[in-house]
């Protein structure tokens, strides 16, 4: 047996421990999951399962853990306390505040995340289930830690599967996604359990959401991976790139055509031309639009497309309705309405950043390691990732350097939001390592992937974040040059 499968059989083995030990418990069961679409992926995985069993449960779902939240979690008395998505950066508050003084009786808690650990599991009343204990950091997301617990308590939870796909691609994981966007190592696994239940069908395509629902020019402005400049986020210049390809974009009846209405001969049209317009604005990679595509097979309009699920958990998370994208997730779909209208108010909180990050280049800063937006309260800390994300693909800013964006959080915060080029990650830069490297002196908390990553620092602490990032992306290069 490889070393890789004898990690993944360690990874296993305490997803079922932790599996055996909420089977047993009897009593309410409190589960405490992020807010982003992994974090709600993992929550709908979870109260299905607990739900089978016949357990009682109440959810919360939130921004972030911190001290105040597990002394109030602390002060509930819970016997058995469930932390999805976070949880492995908050060791030591959990172990303080909720576990106290040595009590084998309990109380108990499981902790299933992919994130960094922070502090000390080895108190025998944490079940601690995280790749990253037994070196596999990429190719696996909350939600498919959760379902490896879901599926060691019960066979017939292979159906939630898909939310374990879901979250991964939500999750934007470097290297858990292949560089035709399929996926790899667990979460490959994952996703042929998926298609054995005929939960997930994967086929090859345009890289662009909203195949079945989305009008043509919609999906063009809408999309932001592939990034196309002067395209993206632009209704009328998606209108005029489909008029110069000659693409027509409504049918004989007068409605507006799909993507999935396209002939062979206009998709190739269309991809030559998405591909043409990224060369020409620089765009990194440019012939990457095509890759795998997911269907989610139980799922209807707009919800089929996989990706744009995920685009649509992570609106519903970070506008406050999560318990709208966790009732998706468990295919009710009465709240649809309701969740549409979140989604184009999310979408059009992205577009005004971007238009004020146009009107305000004057913000950003360029040094010779890297670039710093710093938006402070102009910009939502909830849509800052996907801002940075667009800006740093756009081919507007320096593609050999990482970019750094700065807003305004609550709690008297500064949140981060960093994305490095594929080539610098390549290359050896790691921005997951540089910020959560960078945060510890400031009592911050910071993670991610080597190409993604986020943190959140005491507000007034920028410039000494900068510096440090500063330091160690030099101290970093001049090792990757003596090597």
């Amino acid at each position: 047996m490889s070393d890789e499968m004898k990690d993944i059989d360690k990874l296993v083995i305490s997803a079922k421990k932790a599996a055996d030990f909420l089977k047993s418990f009897s009593g309410r069961i409190r589960v405490v999951t992020h807010y982003d679409c992994d974090g709600l992926c993992s929550a709908a995985i979870m109260l299905r399962a607990l739900a089978r069993e016949g357990k009682e449960f109440k959810l919360s779902i939130i921004k972030q853990l911190n001290d105040d939240i597990v002394k109030d979690l602390a002060a509930e008395n819970n016997r058995l306390l469930v932390f999805m998505d976070l949880g492995s950066g908050q060791l030591e508050s959990i172990t303080k505040h909720i576990l106290g003084e040595a009590n084998k009786a309990g109380p108990f808690v499981i902790i299933s995340d992919h994130h960094q650990m922070q502090g000390n599991d080895s108190d025998r009343r944490i079940f601690h289930v995280n790749p990253v204990l037994f070196g596999i950091e990429e190719n696996i997301a909350g939600a498919g830690v959760t379902y490896l617990i879901a599926r060691a308590m019960s066979s017939a939870n292979i159906d939630l599967s898909e939310l374990g796909i879901v979250g991964a691609i939500g999750d934007s994981q470097i290297g858990a996604i292949g560089e035709n966007w399929g996926l790899l190592g667990l979460n490959k696994e994952i996703l042929k359990d998926a298609e054995k239940v005929n939960k997930i069908k994967v086929e090859k395509g345009l890289r662009l959401w909203g195949r079945y629902t989305r009008p043509v020019h919609k999906a063009l402005q809408y999309s932001v991976d592939p990034y196309i400049h002067g395209v993206s986020n632009s209704e009328a210049g998606s209108v005029h790139f489909l008029q110069e390809l000659k693409i027509k974009l409504k049918r004989p009846d007068g409605t507006w055509r799909t993507l999935a209405d396209l002939t062979d001969d206009e998709q190739k049209k269309l991809a030559s031309g998405i591909i043409k317009e990224r060369i020409r604005s620089n765009e990194e990679h440019p012939e990457r639009i095509f890759g795998d595509v997911y269907s989610l097979l139980d799922k209807k309009d707009e919800l089929r497309d996989a990706n744009e699920f995920a685009t649509i958990l992570n609106a519903c998370g970070k506008t406050g309705a999560g318990y709208l994208g966790v009732s998706l997730c468990l295919n009710n779909f009465d709240s649809l309405p309701d969740v549409r209208t979140t989604l184009e108010n999310y979408r059009r909180d992205i577009g005004k950043a971007l238009s004020w990050l146009e009107k305000n280049k004057k913000i950003i800063n360029t040094t010779d390691s890297a670039v710093y937006i710093m938006a402070g309260s102009n910009i939502s800390e909830h849509v800052i990732s996907n801002v940075t994300s667009i800006v740093s693909r756009s081919g507007e800013l320096p593609k050999d350097k990482p970019v750094f964006s700065f807003v305004d959080a609550e709690g008297n915060q500064t949140k981060i939001s960093s994305r490095a080029s594929d080539e610098l990650v390549k290359h050896g830069l790691d921005l997951k390592d540089l910020v959560s490297s960078a945060v510890v002196e400031f009592g911050g908390e910071g993670g991610g992937h080597p190409g993604a990553s986020g943190a959140t620092i005491p507000r007034g602490n920028e410039e000494k974040f900068i510096n440090t990032i500063e330091r160690l992306i030099k101290h970093a290069s001049r090792d990757r040059e003596k090597t």
